[in-house]
């Protein structure tokens, strides 16, 4: 089907949901998930969703997505509980739930209308606001803030300072951030022996993640030092035994002048598609401003930096905290000290365990593995007692 047949089947949906909607408002104790903007399966939503099934909670949830590729991958593991949006069983699930779950704003369940409606809606979020976001995003026109979503029924977050600063940027009142911590992080607790299988030339190394935060400018440097030198590198990783998985799309080794090797394999979302089911396998983390260092923070392990275009990625993108303030770990901004580092960390993993400590005390009110069930639990409150 073309893309302009989907959009008017699409829209052929929408208002279906409307008008029935309207007509018949019985509601059935289920929810509606979706994530990334309909396109792929992933984070708090994905999280939540697991969480619910394997739990056999009173609320029965129902994930889906426009992706059709992802819909045929998952709807064998899922075939009661997962549909393809552009379709009538998405549809009578939709119309019939409590409460959608987003993990960043309306096209998440695309085609479905989801603000404005009779249903909860419930943002469980992406990742810690490091970076401005919402109306405060520095990269943002005025009419791009205009349309930034308004006030949630329940917004997730993992301490009392995120909840002010999301509170904020998302014009979400106060009292609807929920301070539950993120189902995602559930996963960092727990070593999946699945993820092990699907990438085992990791068993028996020490193992770097390396994961660059996206900027929108798409002018990511991943070895930003003038005296790089990829032999050197690759000599040190295998004297060391240590294997280095990069979170990028392998499209874009050509751009870094890489390719895959023994000890570089890259490690993205088409191979293991949450970051924080690997946590649990990674000795160390390599990153520059991507929040995954905070999650990292609950199993006390180090993460090394580099912020190489720190003044830059201030001014475009704006960052909410001093950056050296609530990044407990060495900066490096050449490639000696870079291998430097990376050995002290993996000979000494305590190194700035107390700078962590404080940071972790900070900014994760529940440093545990329970975030899904705070949620749930916050979810069934909200559309059975109001």
């Amino acid at each position: 089907m073309s893309k302009r047949l989907i959009k008017i089947y699409g829209l052929f949906l929408r208002v279906l949901q409307i008008i029935i909607s309207k007509v018949d408002k019985r509601r059935k104790p289920q929810i509606i998930l979706g994530s990334s903007a309909g396109t792929n399966i992933n984070g708090n939503s994905k999280a939540l969703f697991v969480y619910m099934l394997q739990s056999n909670t009173e609320l029965k949830p129902y994930f889906i997505t426009r992706n059709y590729k992802e819909y045929k991958k998952h709807k064998e593991d899922y075939p009661e509980n997962f549909f393809y949006a552009y379709s009538f069983r998405a549809l009578f699930k939709v119309i019939y739930a409590k409460a959608f779950v987003l993990t960043h704003g309306p096209y998440d369940v695309t085609p479905f209308k989801c603000t404005n409606t009779d249903k909860a809606l419930i943002n469980v979020w992406h990742g810690f606001p490091i970076k401005k976001l919402g109306i405060d995003s520095h990269f943002l026109t005025e009419k791009q803030k205009s349309k930034v979503l308004g006030d949630f029924d329940g917004l997730v977050v993992m301490s009392e300072e995120e909840a002010d600063i999301m509170s904020a940027c998302y014009r979400t009142k106060r009292e609807n951030m929920w301070v539950t911590g993120y189902p995602r992080n559930d996963f960092t607790f727990i070593t999946n022996h699945k993820i092990i299988d699907t990438i085992p030339y990791i068993k028996n190394k020490k193992v770097l993640m390396y994961a660059p935060t996206f900027r929108d400018s798409g002018k990511t440097k991943l070895f930003p030092f003038e005296d790089f030198n990829l032999e050197k590198l690759i000599e040190f990783l295998s004297k060391n035994n240590i294997i280095m998985l990069l979170r990028i799309h392998k499209n874009e080794l050509i751009e870094h002048n890489l390719e895959e090797n023994e000890w570089i394999k890259v490690c993205d979302g088409d191979v293991v598609q949450e970051i924080n089911e690997l946590m649990s396998v990674i000795d160390l983390l390599i990153t520059d401003y991507s929040s995954s260092y905070i999650d990292r923070l609950l199993i006390d392990t180090p993460t090394l930096f580099i912020p190489y275009d720190l003044d830059w990625f201030s001014e475009y993108r704006g960052l909410n905290f001093n950056y050296d303030e609530v990044t407990p770990g060495a900066k490096v901004y050449d490639f000696e000290n870079f291998l430097i580092q990376i050995k002290n960390y993996l000979d000494n993993p305590e190194l700035d365990a107390a700078k962590r400590a404080k940071i972790r005390s900070r900014f994760h009110k529940y440093p545990d593995d329970k975030s899904a069930q705070r949620v749930y639990e916050k979810i069934e409150k909200l559309v059975q007692h109001g």
